[in-house]
Formats: C-alpha cells, structure tokens, sequence
C-alpha cells in the first residue's frame, strides 16, 4: 500500500513546527508531534528542496509516494514525484535521509548539470564502467556537494556517518557501485577539494567519472 503526501500543502501546515534534527542529526523529541512520514515530508521540503534552487530550468518533485510495504532502505526519483520505502522513513538518522533524497533528486538533475559543464548526450558507458553505475557516482558526488557547499555542519555530521553509509549501500550489483567503491568516489572528491576548492573540485570529479573508462 502505497501513501500519497502533497508537500506544499503539508508545508504550510508545518511551517510553524520546530527545526527537524539536531546537531547530531537525529529528530528532536519536540517533534514528536509529527508522525514520522510528516516528519521526512518536512526535511525533504526544509533540508533537500532548498538545495537544487540553483536548477531553476528543472522541475523538481513537489509530491511524495511512501511504499509502506517496502521496509528496506530505498528510493526513487522521478520528474514530478519521489517514492521512497518505509524503510527510509523509519531511519533515526535525518542527515542519512537527506542524503539519500538529495541523491535520487540529483539523478534529475545529472544532465543538465553535465551541460552546464559543456557535456553533451546521456551519461556515456565506459568499458570497465557502465552507465548505470556512473549515473549513481554523478548523483552521490551532486548530492554530497550540495549538502558540504550549502550545510557544512550537516555536511560535518554526515562525513562521520560515512561508514554507516558504507554498509548501507552493500555490495555492488550491476547498476550500483559497491558501498565501498562509492564512497571512496566520495572521499576522492574531498580529498580535491582541499587542494582546488570545492567547486573546482566538483567540476574535475564530475567530468572524471562521465568521462571514466
């Protein structure tokens, strides 16, 4: 059974409630009002959607789909709305959950980020990597930029749940890199950013991983 949330409706009616984490990163108890589906509502419209204004030629969902049958951890984005398991909605750790919406959003927003890098066509398929695994390399790196460029404290909190990240995204499949692969990508943007900046670094990662072999 799936759930329907229209946001910006439940936007205004949560507009007045208190901030939804704290500095490590977990709901507060004052928010206990909100069930815990309003509550990812909330951080999705206060934490992700601010993020992705400077994609002002994208359409980014406004609608969420809850799958409460699904108690895994799991997400999908799609022009107009993003589904995400019951799973997610039941994890305590709200800069995970941001992450993770973040990171299907980014799958958005992939291309016309590639052309502003003057990248044309598709994500490419490379010889030792294909597409697919690009396409969730390209969002983690959108995602991950985003949230260290825009939040640095929750970037902060989220850096140390990297490990947690890790063992979350398992091992690899044939459209997914393995936990330990992506978050080493993770790490190798980081590890440029300290010597070229963030956006810089951003850039030359985006541009390696659509152009790796």
């Amino acid at each position: 059974m799936k759930t329907y949330f229209l946001l910006l409706s439940l936007f205004l009616m949560l507009a007045c409630n208190t901030n939804s984490s704290n500095e490590e990163g977990e709901h507060k108890d004052e928010d206990i009002v909100l069930t815990k589906e309003e509550q990812i509502i909330k951080t999705y419209n206060d934490a992700v959607l601010p993020l992705f204004r400077g994609y002002t030629s994208v359409d980014i969902p406004t609608e969420f789909v809850i799958d409460e049958n699904d108690l895994g951890v799991n997400a999908g984005a799609a022009f107009g709305y993003v589904e995400i398991s019951q799973g997610l909605v039941n994890l305590p750790k709200v800069n995970v959950q941001i992450f993770a919406l973040s990171h299907e959003v980014a799958h958005i927003v992939t291309i016309p980020q590639a052309k502003i890098f003057d990248l044309e066509g598709s994500v490419p398929k490379g010889i030792k990597t294909n597409d697919y695994k690009k396409a969730e390399y390209l969002a983690d790196l959108i995602a991950i930029y985003l949230i260290k460029t825009n939040e640095p404290k929750r970037f902060d909190t989220l850096f140390l749940n990297f490990p947690y990240l890790q063992n979350l995204f398992g091992n690899g499949t044939f459209t997914h890199p393995s936990g330990l692969e992506r978050i080493e990508a993770l790490n190798n943007f980081l590890e440029k950013a300290k010597l070229q900046g963030d956006d810089k670094a951003f850039k030359t990662s985006f541009i390696g991983i659509w152009q790796m072999d």
